[in-house]
């Protein structure tokens, strides 16, 4: 795309943006909205926190009076992608699709970044469509880069480990990984972390070389642990591990930020124990949405961890953030906040086992803690 295009749709993209900013809330921004839209009202939701049958009446309702408001269309199809997810109802994903759509066609990013994965994978009866599926976050990726290229990275590193995988996903992975792409190159490494014979190890320490060198800030983590351990045919260096991990560290990945944190709580791979930095890049990751990162914070705060203050309100609004993104391990500590009446809840032990019998429709970890309840 030459400069003038690109410079002419970051305008529109920027002018729809706005248009879907205009005005107050909604009950469908409130059930519905994604956290992660810059474009929503209101704090929006995790997927897995909506209620779709009381979303989808509430989109639907906005929609009468304003039918062709991207963001509101946008939401709907959140509310019928969590019916897929959370009830379990596979119809509703064509609907989710369908609305995305309607949105991704006036410019709406958040909506182009989730019609993607629907032409990557062929869902809800679109067309399997790898080079749409790149289409579309190259066009999101003006207005919703963190977004965008988070997705680009998940559809990259699920396609690497898809015995499915077309020749169009693969090509597209390869030729990127061939122009020197980080995300791609790291794609291609993941297989090889499986294990094998010393020239896997080989080609596995070669392509996080190259993508730790072009930015990548999961493969300088990784390679971190492989210079610290002496794996893969490299020598052990804790020099060079602790060289990794700072550049992970420094650049702009949530999850790697999410792994190193891990290890400075622990104290491991070389890192000093400092629950001071794990809090803060916990932090840093869980203000990008990161659900794991955001149950760590949450812990944190329950337990006065890492230099932060005890705050069981903050620690619960934390876990309902992770939860509400499918994060087992939040749900139920937020259930045990419920029973026990912690985190600003009332201390009511039905509503604890209501919002776990909620969670089991899709968490077996939920199904497994109800059972111990003789529920």
């Amino acid at each position: 795309m030459c400069s003038r295009q690109l410079i002419v749709a970051g305008l529109f993209a920027l002018s729809m943006a706005g248009a879907a900013l205009a005005g107050e809330p909604t009950e469908c921004d409130r059930l519905a909205g994604s956290p992660t839209d810059p474009n929503r009202v209101g704090e929006g939701i995790g997927l897995y926190g909506i209620e779709p049958a009381e979303a989808i009446a509430a989109c639907e309702k906005a929609l009468a009076s304003d039918p062709q408001n991207p963001r509101l269309l946008f939401n709907l199809g959140r509310a019928h992608d969590a019916a897929s997810l959370v009830d379990k109802q596979p119809e509703q994903k064509a609907e989710a699709g369908r609305n995305f759509k309607a949105a991704a066609d006036q410019g709406y990013p958040a909506a182009q970044v989730a019609l993607a994965a629907f032409h990557w994978y062929g869902w809800g009866g679109f067309e399997r469509d790898a080079d749409e599926a790149m289409r579309l976050l190259e066009k999101a990726m003006m207005a919703d880069a963190n977004e965008a290229k988070s997705q680009r990275r998940s559809l990259f590193g699920d396609t690497t480990f898809n015995p499915e995988a077309d020749e169009a996903q693969l090509r597209i992975v390869e030729e990127a990984a061939d122009a020197g792409d980080a995300d791609a190159l790291y794609a291609l490494s993941l297989p090889l972390n499986l294990g094998g014979d010393a020239d896997q190890e080989a080609e596995l320490a070669r392509l996080l070389h190259q993508a730790a060198a072009q930015g990548s800030a999961t493969a300088a983590q990784d390679l971190a642990r492989m210079y610290f351990r002496g794996k893969g045919g490299l020598g052990r260096n804790p020099e060079e591990s602790l060289r990794l991990f700072q550049k992970a560290v420094a650049g702009d990945d949530p999850q790697a930020w999410q792994l190193v944190a891990v290890l400075y709580e622990r104290g491991s791979y070389g890192l000093p124990k400092d629950d001071k930095e794990a809090a803060r890049l916990f932090k840093l990751a869980s203000d990008e949405g990161n659900a794991f990162a955001q149950y760590e914070l949450g812990r944190f705060y329950e337990e006065g961890n890492g230099g932060l203050p005890q705050d069981t309100r903050e620690a619960a609004r934390l876990y309902k953030l992770a939860a509400d993104q499918g994060n087992s391990d939040a749900t139920l500590v937020l259930a045990r906040y419920m029973a026990e009446g912690r985190g600003g809840y009332e201390a009511n032990k039905a509503k604890a086992i209501e919002y776990l019998k909620r969670a089991a429709r899709w968490s077996s970890e939920a199904k497994e803690e109800l059972a111990k309840m003789g529920e």
